[in-house]
């Protein structure tokens, strides 16, 4: 199991995050692993295990992916810091959309004054009603790229229905449409060939049968994977699990608009200040690994099972 020490925090959110939460306290566990940091968040809403399974786990057998992915971390952390070198050293981050759990001209007027050219909405289950107002949003900000994630929430003719009244040009400004529909239940099929829209695979990237045109990637629990277009997103969870991903989009060395600025969706702290402002590019925090020398070095850190 090797010396593990935890530091549990709690990130306060300023809104709604996904369709399906509605909590505004979010917690999860920092992992110290002998020199090497990482980050242990799980969304529960979307089939992950508590955090006290996560911990019971990360105490014992160590087999879920969120588990085994913090412990990927703070090894590649480790090492760097014991060579006193930042992770981020010869790479570059790829730029970001901008994430907005709300849906209105007030925020992408701000998303647009900070350099977004591409941003995340949420859909829904009423998945029309959302598009809907996305078509009429697209009309003052006609130079954005869309890219609108249900959580599988969505519902195949009432997206059909909405998007039969769209031109050709309105479509073109959905980048694409992320797990709209269940991946293996038959509907993403007609959903993707009736609308001529780009589908988006995030949950279930292992049941991917390789026809999926762009994969959602979360380091936080899985592992990166290669196909025509990979996005990489954090999980929503500490700035730290935010560099993990930052520095994994990096290292694969693509180019695609990936989503890495999500501090800004929650209450301000130490961490999410050495982020600095959101904006498309991600601000490498300071320091050896992931960086947060300081912050990391001032926790009070619990031993693992004592």
């Amino acid at each position: 199991m090797g010396d593990l020490w935890i530091w549990r925090y709690e990130l306060r959110a300023a809104g709604a995050l996904n369709s399906r939460t509605a909590r505004k306290t979010y917690e999860g566990a920092l992992v110290r692993n002998g020199a090497g940091f990482g980050c242990l968040h799980t969304w529960p809403e979307l089939g992950d295990p508590t955090l006290p399974e996560c911990l019971e786990d990360l105490a014992g057998a160590q087999e879920s992916a969120l588990v085994r992915r913090t412990l990927d971390c703070t090894r590649a952390d480790g090492q760097a810091r014991e060579e006193k070198r930042s992770l981020f050293e010869g790479l570059k981050v790829p730029r970001s959309h901008a994430t907005l759990p709300v849906l209105n001209e007030m925020v992408l007027r701000e998303a647009v004054e900070r350099g977004f050219t591409h941003v995340k909405v949420k859909g829904g289950k009423e998945g029309g009603r959302d598009l809907h107002q996305v078509r009429r949003m697209m009309l003052n900000f006609p130079n954005l790229k869309w890219r609108i994630d249900f959580n599988e929430n969505g519902e195949v003719n009432e997206i059909l229905e909405e998007l039969g009244r769209w031109s050709k040009e309105e479509k073109a400004a959905i980048d694409f449409l992320e797990d709209p529909v269940p991946y293996f239940e038959g509907g993403w099929e007609r959903l993707a060939t009736e609308s001529g829209l780009t589908m988006a695979l995030d949950r279930h990237l292992e049941r991917d049968r390789g026809d999926s045109e762009v994969l959602v990637v979360k380091p936080a629990v899985q592992e990166m994977k290669s196909g025509p277009r990979v996005v990489v997103t954090s999980y929503m969870d500490h700035p730290l699990g935010q560099a993990f991903a930052a520095w994994e989009a990096a290292k694969a060395g693509g180019t695609e608009v990936c989503g890495l600025q999500t501090h800004g969706l929650f209450e301000a702290n130490e961490f999410t200040e050495e982020l600095g402002e959101v904006s498309p590019e991600f601000q490498v925090p300071g320091g050896a690994g992931l960086g947060f020398d300081d912050l990391l070095d001032a926790l009070p850190w619990s031993k693992l099972g004592a």
